[in-house]
């Protein structure tokens, strides 16, 4: 049975909505898996994330729902959402359709660099060997293409390193954060990311070439 202060919520305003969704939170409330059903299919986006922020009594079979309701709306018009859930699935472990995300890399508008990023945070976490020519294929387009972002630029020539381990991506890292010091700044903080901890990657190669 749902959760009866849950029943009327799509009727409220969003502040008089996220209340309750906080107030749930707050009072540490486990919800059935109707109840989380029902909130990940509220129309209203920003109340399904004010509830992934804030809750914090999934059980194991909630990941499931989960991961199958962000695998079904990757294709979802609202970008900026999109994003939002793939970050989610990252924080989970959950594992979305890998070809799909693969192929969200090639964009026609430039606007669309958060959803992007989260792309590659995701791939970077997750290189499977099965897609390795398509995924080379598509992190090469990024560097290469100036619709991209340099940020954007920046995490695929480390993907691309970390894969091919060819020293030519790293010669344009150096070109990016000498043509801007926010590059280098952004380029500081995602090597803080545990997948670039010296216990998992070699910076011999990176640091003679990298001048930071």
């Amino acid at each position: 049975m749902m959760n009866s202060t849950l029943k009327n919520i799509e009727k409220l305003t969003f502040i008089e909505a996220n209340k309750i969704i906080l107030k749930l939170c707050e009072d540490k409330v486990k919800l059935s898996s109707d109840d989380i059903n029902f909130i990940l299919n509220i129309k209203e986006n920003e109340l399904v994330n004010s509830f992934f922020n804030e809750y914090s009594l999934f059980e194991q079979k909630d990941f499931f729902l989960i991961e199958t309701f962000i695998n079904q709306n990757l294709e979802h018009k609202n970008k900026d959402f999109v994003s939002d859930l793939i970050y989610i699935a990252l924080d989970f472990g959950l594992d979305l359709e890998y070809k799909k995300i693969v192929s969200f890399l090639l964009i026609e508008n430039e606007d669309e660099d958060c959803f992007v990023l989260a792309c590659l945070e995701y791939l970077s976490q997750n290189i499977k060997l099965l897609y390795i020519e398509e995924l080379v294929k598509n992190l090469e387009h990024i560097r290469n293409t100036v619709i991209y972002h340099q940020n954007e630029q920046l995490v695929a020539s480390l993907i691309l390193f970390r894969i091919t381990h060819n020293p030519a991506n790293l010669d344009f890292i150096q070109e990016l954060i000498e043509f801007d010091n926010s590059n280098l700044e952004f380029l500081n903080t995602t090597l803080k990311s545990k997948i670039y901890d010296e216990a998992y990657f070699d910076f011999t190669c990176f640091n003679k070439k990298i001048k930071r």
